[in-house]
């Protein structure tokens, strides 16, 4: 026989619903500048990484850590012009050992939701690839003046 009363059943059932999006929320978490590699990740390629994405001449915005399976992935988010992608894009494709994969996405410019020019995403399901996501809705963003890397085929 249950001895609790409704009363306090019902109100530990609406604390657990009020703490429930804070465990939801810890699934990711805001960052700077950086990226979280994996704790096993080669030293020389993260420091080689890190210089490009903090780089001053690129704008950042914003970044993410999220640690939703299978990726547990950084996001970057960068703003800028043809010439400051395209110098991005360059840098990249100099960094030994990582490929490239670049992506265009319409992205969104909203009340809700405010893309930016570019991200950089990398992957610890993928830790050797690169993902660039260009956002074709970029205002301002003269795509006839990107001028992209030789991809190689790598």
């Amino acid at each position: 026989m249950n001895t609790t009363p409704p009363w306090l059943r019902a109100r530990i059932a609406a604390v657990l619903l009020l703490l429930l999006p804070v465990a939801v929320f810890a699934l990711s978490r805001p960052i700077g500048r950086d990226i979280e590699f994996p704790k096993d990740y080669e030293a020389a390629k993260a420091a080689a990484i890190r210089k490009v994405i903090q780089n001053e001449r690129f704008t950042f915005i914003d970044g993410i850590v999220s640690y939703w399976e299978p990726d547990y992935a950084t996001r970057l988010s960068f703003t800028g012009d043809a010439s400051a992608l395209t110098e991005f894009l360059a840098e990249l494709r100099k960094l030994p050992g990582l490929s490239t994969r670049l992506i265009l996405y319409r992205g969104r410019d909203d009340e809700q939701r405010r893309d930016s020019t570019w991200q950089l995403d990398f992957s610890k399901a993928h830790p050797d690839r690169l993902t660039l996501y260009l956002n074709l809705n970029a205002k301002g963003l003269e795509f006839d003046k990107i001028i992209f890397p030789d991809w190689g085929g790598q």
